[in-house]
């Protein structure tokens, strides 16, 4: 999966220099591009006695359809992405008699990470302003539909002491579906991103009632 991941980015990336190298001839002359975003989630509401890492890495790549507003400095953009988000905290995800939530990881036990990762299937939407000069601008939202979502944990095992490598997949009460606002402002190729989820990870009542707040870097030729 990893290699697929780094092959899709690599993919986007040479997709979206080949498209910046021709000549513009009006603001939005690019009707179809690829981006990638760079951004570090930031977990809202977490459970007393859990803490989230303050670095949580994660990366979006995707792919838009650009439809100027006439002869405006405005258009609106509709496409189709992956959204992948790591949770990294002191404790492992369990469930009980149907509800999940997060155990803390006793601190004699010596573990190197414990994660939630979290991959959705985005339809970002989005209105933008742009500047013969290249300042940028772009509100919109995004929904995504999960795909993939697993727990992983390198550390030592709780019954023996012995090392160990545990992952997950069948994670229980999730959330299927999220949205929110998103926003971007920059200059070309480089952007200043955001994405605030109104929904929750976990359906309400069977689990921890956490978000993320996604704040990164936009690399896109729109």
């Amino acid at each position: 999966m990893k290699k697929l991941f780094l092959f899709v980015i690599s993919f986007f990336t040479l997709t979206a220099v080949l498209i910046a190298q021709k000549p513009s001839e009006s603001l939005f002359s690019d009707k179809f591009a690829t981006g990638i975003d760079v951004f570090n989630d930031f977990v809202m509401d977490a459970p007393d006695g859990i803490k989230f890492r303050t670095i949580n890495p994660g990366v979006s790549i995707y792919g838009m359809h650009t439809f100027p507003v006439k002869e405006s400095n405005f258009a609106f953009a509709i496409g189709l992405g992956l959204g992948m988000h790591n949770l990294f905290s002191d404790a492992t995800l369990q469930d009980t008699s149907g509800v999940s939530f997060f155990q803390a990881i006793p601190e004699n036990q010596d573990y190197k990470k414990s994660k939630l990762s979290l991959t959705y299937l985005d339809v970002p939407a989005e209105l933008r302003f742009k500047t013969e000069g290249g300042f940028k601008v772009a509100v919109g939202i995004k929904v995504g539909m999960l795909i993939n979502a697993h727990t992983k944990y390198k550390g030592d095992d709780p019954a023996d002491g012995s090392k160990t490598k545990i992952k997950v997949s069948q994670l229980p009460n999730l959330q299927t579906w999220r949205f929110g606002p998103s926003f971007q402002i920059g200059y070309k190729w480089i952007n200043l991103t955001a994405f605030y989820s109104l929904s929750k990870i976990f359906e309400e009542n069977t689990g921890p009632e956490i978000y993320p707040v996604s704040v990164g870097i936009s690399m896109r030729p729109f």
